[in-house]
């Protein structure tokens, strides 16, 4: 894919040398826990801004360290997949944000996140777009006449560059690997397209049909989502420790470690409770929220824990009562934990309820318990 490996290229090589001059910089900023649909979203991102703007020095990021990354198995074996060489992407650890900010006019495109993190609220001046598909966070609010905001409630962001991508002038000019990474996101995130999934919207099925229209893509989409759902669980040589560091999100205090496995199932590897009690250290935090995904033989399956340093620790109290005010709405169901009294393990039977669904509780469960200190 010409196009993206020559803006990778560039990208890096202005950043080696940080020349002197008037250039300016345009960073896609992925989420922080850059799964599939944001590292892919963030790629797609910097090609589209590069067509508006060839004058940009466009710089897609990778909101995670390098050393984290080698975490997202799919993420590698995808790129892997197309060619596009790991080396020669640009991780959030690698960029002197304040050093830019200070030399050069920058842009900013915020992908998968219409949030900034705290470290990154020096960047709110300076974005231009936002593409997101999680339900909008109403404690922080864009002024539309200098942002440009799509956020729809689709089953992949990547659904939402591609349809942009697919509207420009120039959209003969996609390529078909690009248009395949795109394509490829969107059958995962929307668990092959199926509506017993209760994940692909009508945007998504369009896109995708028009990806296959154009560019001949003829995979059976289960077929297709095994294999990527098959790279995202080979995480055999991962340790209980790393898993937690997979797919990470933090909201509000809270950190949300996504599983590609039940919880249930984490809880029984050895080393699991040494893993979270370390977690818990590092981070000086006394709650998290687990939340699994298991999609053995075809049909979803998620779960949930609420894990208190020592146990019953007042934030932990706090996103349980949270949770199980919504227990009518999730179909959530309280499990018997063998796992110890520090863990409330939960199943949630409303397989359409995914992590960001969860956020809002977070951020109640969060206000709550500050409320009380």
């Amino acid at each position: 894919m010409p196009a993206l490996l020559k803006l990778l290229g560039n990208a890096r090589a202005f950043l080696k040398a940080l020349p002197a001059g008037p250039q300016r910089v345009h960073f896609a900023l992925g989420n922080e826990s850059c799964d599939l649909d944001s590292c892919i979203g963030a790629l797609a991102m910097g090609v589209l801004i590069s067509r508006r703007h060839p004058d940009r020095v466009v710089v897609p990021v990778m909101n995670v360290t390098r050393e984290n990354f080698a975490l997202r198995t799919e993420n590698c074996f995808v790129l892997t997949q197309a060619e596009v060489p790991l080396d020669g992407l640009i991780f959030r650890d690698e960029l002197d944000m304040d050093f830019i900010l200070s030399k050069y006019p920058v842009s900013v495109s915020l992908v998968d996140h219409h949030i900034l993190a705290k470290e990154d609220q020096k960047l709110a001046p300076y974005v231009e777009d936002i593409f997101d598909h999680r339900p909008v966070d109403t404690s922080y609010s864009w002024d539309a006449r200098k942002v440009t905001i799509c956020i729809e409630s689709v089953g992949s962001c990547c659904t939402l560059i591609a349809n942009c991508l697919l509207q420009a002038r120039n959209c003969s000019d996609l390529g078909r690997p690009l248009a395949y990474l795109l394509y490829q996101v969107i059958v995962y995130d929307t668990i092959a397209l199926k509506p017993q999934n209760h994940k692909a919207t009508a945007l998504d099925i369009e896109v995708a049909a028009k990806l296959e229209t154009l560019y001949g893509f003829n995979e059976d989409h289960q077929e297709l989502f095994d294999g990527l759902w098959r790279a995202h669980m080979d995480v055999s040589h991962l340790t209980p420790s790393q898993l937690l560091l997979k797919d990470l999100k933090l909201v509000e205090g809270v950190y949300i470690p996504g599983l590609p496995m039940l919880v249930e199932e984490f809880l029984g590897l050895e080393g699991s409770q040494e893993a979270l009690a370390d977690f818990a250290k590092l981070k000086q935090i006394s709650a998290l929220l687990l939340v699994g995904m298991s999609t053995s033989g075809g049909s979803v399956q998620r779960d949930l824990a609420v894990y208190s340093s020592p146990p019953k620790e007042p934030l932990a109290e706090a996103l349980l009562k949270t949770l199980l005010s919504k227990q009518a709405d999730f179909f959530l169901e309280e499990k018997p934990s063998k796992f110890g009294a520090n863990i409330h393990l939960l199943h949630l039977h409303n397989v359409q309820v995914s992590r960001k669904q969860l956020v809002p509780l977070v951020k109640e469960a969060w206000n709550d318990y500050t409320k009380r200190q």
